[in-house]
């Protein structure tokens, strides 16, 4: 067996379905489908059988899912220490942020290193699920979590604040609630999943008696919602301090703050495009330490 062939399997497997392994391995779900019977045909068995919610393993199929998985981990393995050894400063990293990271900070800061290593390439993906380093979904990620996994290289690079804003035109509406009460009579802007509960999301402050006007699961979205009056939103410190038409709702309250962690397989602190990469995104936190945390707020909200 081919280990392209394995990969399929393993595709779909993981995704449930050969619409979800062709997303993922970046090719049109005909040709998934193609390749598993024709798989199917060569072992002389059945891999997958369909159920209403997608396709499951069988019996020899969850056999061969735990075989594949250590042929991927090897491979992987071995990917790693000859790229580890990469000494030019050259060649694809891929880094995954939050959207909002990747447009703030991430990008600057890639296109400076770029004009000094114009070899170099980069893949950023913005994106709030945690994409697997072991798996080489990405070289670098860019959390607000520290994950727990061994073998991941984990660097505080900084912390950022957040805070409740609104909009000069939704504040003249709805005069701001007193600073240590709750929100009671006010219209949020919420996530749709990013936190279970909206009290989370609000840093604490009790929501009884407010009113969700929005969701969504962007902070683009949630931002713009913000500009055009629709309520009080939890926003990072490095957005809502940089539009003037939104004020902080209690401006002398110092903002709640998370860590930034960048993560990347321990295997890569060797590859040079990884390494230039990851001081460059290092410094870039550094020189933005205020704006980040939120003291860089303007007089007067």
């Amino acid at each position: 067996m081919r280990w392209d062939d394995l990969r399929f399997f393993l595709a779909v497997a993981r995704g449930g379905s050969f619409g979800a392994a062709a997303r993922e391995l970046e090719v049109d779900h005909t040709t998934v489908g193609r390749r598993i019977r024709v798989l199917q045909r060569r072992l002389g068995a059945a891999l997958f059988h369909r159920t209403p919610s997608g396709l499951e393993l069988t019996s020899a199929g969850e056999s061969m899912r735990a075989a594949c998985e250590r042929i991927e981990s090897a491979t992987i393995e071995l990917e790693r220490q000859v790229t580890g050894r990469d000494k030019t400063p050259a060649g694809l990293v891929r880094i995954t942020a939050t959207e909002t990271f990747s447009a703030r900070f991430v990008i600057p800061a890639l296109a400076a290193l770029r004009r000094r290593h114009p070899e170099l390439e980069f893949e950023v993906l913005p994106d709030y699920r945690r994409l697997d380093l072991s798996r080489q979904q990405a070289d670098i990620a860019l959390r607000n979590v520290r994950p727990a996994e061994a073998g991941l290289v984990c660097r505080r690079v900084a912390e950022f604040g957040f805070a409740l804003y609104a909009s000069r035109t939704y504040l003249r509406r709805h005069p701001p609630p007193p600073e240590g009460g709750g929100l009671a009579g006010h219209d949020l802007i919420a996530w749709s999943y990013i936190l279970p509960s909206t009290k989370d999301q609000f840093r604490g402050v009790p929501v009884d008696g407010a009113r969700i006007a929005l969701r969504s699961n962007s902070t683009n979205a949630l931002l713009h919602a913000a500009l055009n009056g629709f309520g009080i939103a939890p926003l990072p410190c490095y957005l809502g301090d940089e539009h003037r038409e939104l004020e902080r709702i209690w401006p002398k309250a110092p903002p709640a703050t998370e860590t930034l962690w960048m993560i990347y397989h321990e295997d890569l602190r060797r590859t040079v495009r990884v390494r230039l990469v990851a001081e460059a995104l290092t410094q870039a936190f550094a020189k933005e330490r205020r704006l980040l945390r939120g003291d860089a707020a303007r007089s007067g909200g």
